[in-house]
């Protein structure tokens, strides 16, 4: 029988059309204003902003984004409008603008994609109804002309589906792209990366915001678009369907109820844009602290800081997971609520919608068998109209509990847009910052200082009214205290910090520093590159006016002595230099850079603290023959003899200027007079410090070597080498691999993570079954209603509503139950698994060989967090998908069996085992794609993070378009690869949608044409109709319900392989972890063995130790020394020569792979409350988070410091006494040190809680390490360089200090201060 219109299926369907137009048109018009009306709800309901009506076109130019920023940059405003949005609103007008033609082609044929879709999807459900005809009727030849166009259909709605998801893919990646590119624009000029986080410090984490904040913001709002311009369309299409056959009044009830749900709805939605931003802060900050640990590893492994800084990250995650539990818990009552109105509920009501017609309306059924067929045709149908305008309303409904989720991301980064650009750009910046840019007179050829305050970013006044000219040709040297503001004088030189008052006349354009001004920096920077690269920073290859040739870079290198980094690594390998050289070489390799530049004037910033005074003066040399001027900062006195002017600070405001000649020194303002004792420490330490330089003046250190030499006596010497015998091999960090299943066994063996979690497991599986049952209760729901309907009982009908709503409200609470388990168990895996590699990464130095002792580069901080929390929400969807089907396919299973026997039992399990072999062929390496994706992502956002670490050194080099570049390559490379995920994804998908969920339906009508043909009785009968439809209805629901179950089981295989990428990641770093804890590397075991190392209380002796790098360099051999109490070592030689290195097998942190090492614990023995046999002071100053009181006794706890000072000097107090008396301890180490002013300076004393790295200068951060030093009280202190930013007197006072306090120390120092305190006792590395 041909296919017969759907307007045709009544009697009076034309004349139905006819006399309804103007109906159709009105019914219409409300669903668009209702559907937006429901879209916009109360959120919209604010006022629109007055700036976004001309911004829908389609421009590529950063003009548009700044014109609409411009109207939105009230930064207060946007942490004060937290929860609205106006963020959203400004940023989608952003994306607008900025999108440009492929965007918007992207966009347009999103717009087309969701149309076809819409078309097929009706025709697909006309189809349908037709099938159910057919098989009603038993007319096969009628039923496989239709079962091809369905599977033409489903094919061609697999492929649409498929395309759809591309489509909002690569809008995800190009708005991505746009906001990444626009942050980026402001973030690197003037300085804001510095400003944004070290001055103002209004945002402490920007990296989050651009490395997680935007990708999340950029899909949920594309996927956003994609799912409302669905609903719009689906419902402007089945709107007009609905009317041309029906009535629109069911237009009406659709749409009043759908309000109505929605209203009642937001009013009682919590607050889900605020709950996300603050998820999103504290997992900006608990994965900062990671970052931090990594930059600091080695500091920290020195210190044997493992517990503190386990303390705070476990603090933190604990903070973290409290959050997450309220937001979990949040959205399970309101899952409920939402679910219950919109979906179940709503199903219902939808239920009623569908049926009445067919009780009273036109759709009314006559008696013929013929007629009773067409209605089940028309049912069909009509099901699919009233469900997919349900759904499209109610989704459109729902968007603005999805907007205010998406506003919480939205106020983040419109508050880093907001912010970048006001930091970026002069017409935006504050009163006080256009003053100060107006207070720079540029083009100059000399640089001065006229009237100019120093003022910090926390109101410190550090330098007053400061007048100095520096002129071409001289040379200025700047000396002080620690603390002085000697570095601060050139940050406002550069730009860093705002000019107060005063003015500043220099070379150059602009109130940064430029060509003409080069800075070397106190911590030397080295960028990710080449060795090349290093050379010609903060230039690319590109701004380079005269190409830098091999040879160029072997004469700059054999100026600072480091040609040999030719032969070590090749010219064009990029290498983490940071790591690879010393502290000397990374200096020696800034003073090489500034010897390529050649500027007029170069800030010199203790730039030369770690390397020889021979190399010191050779530097100073080349610099005057090359007629560069120095502004230099250093506590060597000898540099004097290379300076015409030499500027004292005090630390209080005051200043003097000496020129060289005696005769002619100049007083400014708040001078200092020598000739009286100050009133203040701080003055004093100023005065001793000009009493050293004013000595060095007479006798220079460079023209009179001998000031600075010791007696020496070789008291053993290194062997002659022997090349027969071969070095000793330093173990790597590394295990061999295990496969894919060993490491998945392995994720299951993880202590606690079933048995914590058993109860919800156990919960899950109830819940599940119970979804099983309401489900089955559900389908042979639907066939009762069919049978009711076809026998036209309307009271039978009634009752089926009345049990419908008690299963819609059982519904309710199972399906945002089992969404709330899912998350539940997803956040007790995390906590387990970040628990389990907790206790081996911070254990033993763990995090310190996973970074420095490892073959493969390792991130370890991306792993425990962005990769751990993948892993587990993609672990308990896979749980949850395999319990899922597995419970539906044995119930439904079984229910298809008592309806078509073995046959359809076999045909389903045969389509199964079919589909899953065809899908495993085609699958590409989802794992390897995504563990890349995930790398490229960690290497993103370590990209930022490390901007902010070296954020200082950076802008003092103006290398932020450097900086700039080298992120957005690895941007690039990033979009490169998601892109390439994406097409895989996009050509698997067809395929896979198709076998899972497309071709399932057309087995589904093959089982219902083969249960009709077999179905007996007389069909001329009611009853008999009835029966057969409501089986028919019954089987397609129990089928399609075991297809699904398959489907879920066939995608479980794609899953799993996305899943294995993290998998990887994860167990790669637990195999690292064990394999440090096993032993081979570990320092308790080299304590241990015989040949290795022993333990020795009193004494630490080398006995023939090999000094071996992990890259197998020989540095020493065959050391052999002993050092006793009151014998301290001076450890000298050039850079790069190993005497770090020798600390570094001290401690334990490399192997030691030949002869014998004794040497005390360098644990505290809390019996005998000596403190710690060895304390290390890092060459790296590291301040650990938290107040005064921390910084000294660190890496001891409140607790644990109170006990040992209770125990040492409270015999006979107190215990509530303690903190005084460790205070006052304290306070006793802090003037010893010289920065008892500290407790002064900073709000709230000892409990001040600031970022201490950005608030102190580099000695003063040296000083706080010997304080810590004094603190414990060590047998020996091992001294790294951690001196050499103090002044000369302040040097020898800290060495004198430990003399007298009995610590016998081990020093590596380019200084002689310490010479002249330690016994003469040396040893030279080679």
């Amino acid at each position: 029988m041909p296919s017969l219109q759907l307007l045709q299926l009544t009697e009076h369907g034309r004349n139905l059309l006819a006399s309804r137009r103007k109906a159709l048109l009105l019914a219409s018009g409300i669903v668009v204003a209702g559907g937006a009306a429901a879209y916009v709800q109360s959120q919209f309901s604010s006022k629109k902003p007055n700036s976004y009506g001309h911004y829908n076109g389609v421009r590529d130019n950063r003009e548009n984004s700044d014109e609409i920023l411009k109207k939105n940059n009230n930064v207060k405003g946007i942490s004060q409008k937290k929860g609205g949005l106006k963020s959203l609103q400004v940023l989608a007008a952003i994306l607008l603008s900025e999108m440009g033609q492929i965007g918007a082609r992207d966009l347009l044929a999103l717009v087309g994609i969701v149309v076809l879709r819409t078309a097929l999807s009706n025709r697909l459900a006309k189809v349908q109804g037709f099938l159910f005809r057919a098989a009603f009727l038993r007319r096969v030849p009628s039923f496989f002309r239709l079962i091809s166009e369905n599977i033409l259909l489903c094919f061609l709605l697999s492929t649409i589906h498929s395309t759809s998801k591309y489509i909002t893919g690569t809008l995800s990646l190009r708005f991505r792209k746009i906001l990444t590119k626009l942050i980026h624009a402001h973030y690197f000029e003037n300085m804001a990366y510095y400003k944004i986080s070290h001055v103002d410090g209004w945002i402490r984490n920007p990296e989050q915001r651009i490395a997680s904040d935007v990708p999340r913001f950029c899909s949920e709002l594309s996927e956003l678009v994609q799912e409302d311009l669905t609903a719009v369309t689906d419902g402007l299409l089945y709107s007009w369907r609905l009317c041309s056959y029906a009535s629109p009044k069911y237009i009406f009830w659709i749409l009043a109820y759908v309000l109505g749900a929605g209203a009642t709805i937001r009013n009682f939605s919590p607050a889900f844009g605020k709950l996300m931003s603050k998820e999103q802060q504290l997992e900006g900050e608990y994965r900062q602290l990671h970052s931090r640990l990594r930059t600091h590893a080695e500091s920290i492994a020195f210190y044997g800081g493992e517990s503190r800084e386990e303390s705070h990250i476990q603090q933190k995650f604990k903070t973290l997971v409290r959050h997450l539990r309220v937001v979990l818990h949040d959205h399970w009552w309101f899952g409920m609520i939402q679910d219950f109105l919109l979906k179940y509920l709503g199903a219902t009501v939808a239920c009623v919608l569908i049926i009445e017609p067919f009780f009273a309306g036109n759709l009314r059924p006559d008696t013929s068998t013929l007629g009773r067929a067409e209605m089940l045709s028309n049912l069909r149908y009509h099901t699919s109209v009233v469900v997919s305008l349900f759904q499209s309303l109610g989704t459109l409904s729902i968007s603005s509990r999805r907007l205010n989720r998406l506003s919480g991301y939205a106020d983040r980064i419109h508050e880093l847009i907001l912010i970048s650009k006001e930091l970026s750009t002069d017409d935006k910046k504050s009163s006080l910052q256009r003053a100060a840019s107006r207070n720079y007179l540029t083009e100059a050829n000399y640089v001065e200082f006229a009237g100019v305050k120093v003022v910090t970013p926390t109101g410190n006044v550090l330098v007053k009214d400061l007048s100095l000219r520096v002129e071409s040709g001289s040379n200025l040297l700047i000396t002080g205290p620690n603390g002085s503001g000697k570095s601060s004088l050139f940050r406002v030189l550069g730009g860093l910090w705002p000019l107060v008052s005063g003015h500043i006349v220099k070379p150059g354009v602009g109130s940064d520093l430029n060509k003409e001004i080069f800075y070397v920096p106190q911590r030397p920077y080295t960028a990710v590159g080449t060795l090349r690269d290093q050379l010609i920073y903060p230039l690319t290859a590109d701004q380079e006016v005269e190409l830098l040739t091999l040879s160029g870079m072997v004469e700059l290198l054999k100026n600072v002595d480091l040609e040999n980094l030719l032969d070590r690594y090749p010219p064009e390998k990029e290498v983490n230099w940071g790591d690879e050289l010393s502290l000397g070489e990374q200096q020696r390799l800034g003073m090489a850079r500034l010897f390529y530049h050649k500027p007029k004037f170069a800030i010199l910033d203790e730039c030369t603290s770690a390397v020889t005074t021979d190399m010191e003066e050779r530097f100073c040399a080349k610099v005057r023959a090359m007629g560069t001027s120095c502004i230099t900062i250093s506590h060597r006195p000898a540099l004097v003899a290379f300076h015409d002017v030499v500027l004292s600070l005090d630390g209080e405001g005051g200043w003097k200027v000496h020129y060289k000649r005696e005769d002619s020194s100049v007083q400014g303002e708040g001078e200092i007079d020598l000739t009286k004792l100050s009133e203040t420490d701080r003055q004093t330490d100023a005065i001793a410090v000009q009493r050293a330089f004013t000595a060095a003046k007479k006798n220079s250190a460079f023209s009179n070597p001998k000031t600075q030499s010791y007696v020496s006596e070789v008291i053993a010497a290194s062997p002659s080498v022997n090349h027969d015998v071969k070095l000793p091999i330093v173990p790597q960090l590394q295990r061999d691999p295990r496969v894919l299943p060993l490491r998945v066994a392995s994720m299951f063996k993880v202590p606690t993570v079933f048995d914590k979690q058993g109860a919800q497991l156990l919960a899950l599986a109830f819940l599940v079954v119970s979804r099983t049952l309401v489900s089955d209760r559900i389908a042979s729901l639907n066939g009762t209603t069919v049978k009711y309907v076809l026998e036209q009982d309307k009271a039978a009908f009634i009752r089926l509503i009345g049990k419908s709503v008690l299963q819609s409200a059982a519904s309710s609470f199972i399906a945002p139950s089992l969404r709330h388990l899912k998350a539940s168990l997803a956040l007790g895996w995390r906590i387990r698994l970040t628990q389990h590699l907790l206790k081996n990464y911070l254990r033993n130095n763990a995090f310190y060989q996973v970074f420095h002792m490892s073959n493969k580069n390792i991130d370890a901080d991306q792993r425990i967090t962005h990769d751990l929390e993948k892993l587990t929400t993609d672990l308990s969807g896979l749980v949850t998908g395999m319990v899922k089907p597995s419970v539906d396919i044995l119930w439904f299973t079984w229910r298809m069996k008592l309806l078509t026997g073995r046959r359809g039992v076999a045909i389903l399990y045969a389509y199964m085992l079919l589909g899953l072999g065809f899908l495993r062929t085609v699958t590409p390496d989802f794992g390897d794609l995504t563990s890349r994706e995930q790398q490229l992502e960690g290497t993103f956002r370590f990209m930022h993070e490390r901007l902010r670490t070296h954020a200082e050194s950076i802008a003092f080099f103006g290398g932020g378009a450097r900086e700039k570049a080298m992120v957005e390559s690895r941007f690039r490379e990033l979009l490169d690869h998601s892109l390439l995920l994406l097409k895989k994804k996009w050509l698997f998908g067809i395929l896979d949608d198709f076998v899972t969920k497309q071709l399932p339906h057309n087995v589904t009508w093959g089982l219902s044409l083969l249960y009709a043909l077999e179905h007996r009785g007389d069909r001329a009968l009611v009853s008999t109709q009835g029966e057969l439809a409501h089986a028919l209805r019954f089987l397609a629901s129990v089928v399609s319900q075991s297809f699904l179950a398959f489907g879920d089981i066939l995608e479980l295989h794609r899953k799993f392989l996305e899943l294995s990428g993290s998998i990887n990641r994860i167990f790669e770093l637990e195999e690292l972890l064990d394999a440090a804890q096993s032993g081979d590397l570990s320092t308790d075991k080299l304590l241990r063995s015989q040949r290795t190392g022993l333990y020795a209380e009193y004494f630490i002796s080398f006995d023939e130790v090999d000094i071996i790098t992990p890259a197998q360099k020989l540095l020493a051999r065959q050391l052999t020394c002993d050092v006793v109490p009151g014998k301290s070592l001076l450890v000298t030689g050039p850079n790069g020569s190993g005497k770090s290195s020798i600390f570094r097998v001290l401690r334990g942190l490399w192997p030691n792979v030949s002869g014998r090492l004794y040497k005390p614990s360098h644990y505290f023995d809390e019996e005998a409350v000596l403190g710690c046999g060895i304390f290390y002071v890092p060459q790296r100053p590291y301040t650990c988070l938290g107040t005064l009181r921390d910084q000294i006794i660190y890496p001891l706890s409140h607790e644990e410091a109170k006990l040992r000072e209770l125990k040492l000097y409270g015999k006979g107090k107190k215990s509530t006494d303690t903190m005084n008396i460790l205070d006052a301890r304290l306070k006793t180490i802090l003037e010893n040190v010289r920065l008892n002013y500290l407790l002064e300076r900073e709000e709230g004393g000892w409990d001040a809680n600031l970022n201490w790295e950005d608030i102190l200068s580099l000695g003063e951060q040296q000083r706080l390490g010997m304080a810590r030093l004094f603190f414990h009280k060590p047998k020996f202190g091992i001294l790294d360089e951690c001196t050499n930013a103090t002044s000369v007197d302040v040097e020898e006072q800290l060495y004198r200090l430990a003399k007298d306090l009995g610590i016998t120390v081990i020093t590596s120092s380019q200084a002689t201060a310490c010479s002249n305190t330690i016994p003469r006792i040396g040893i030279t590395t080679c």
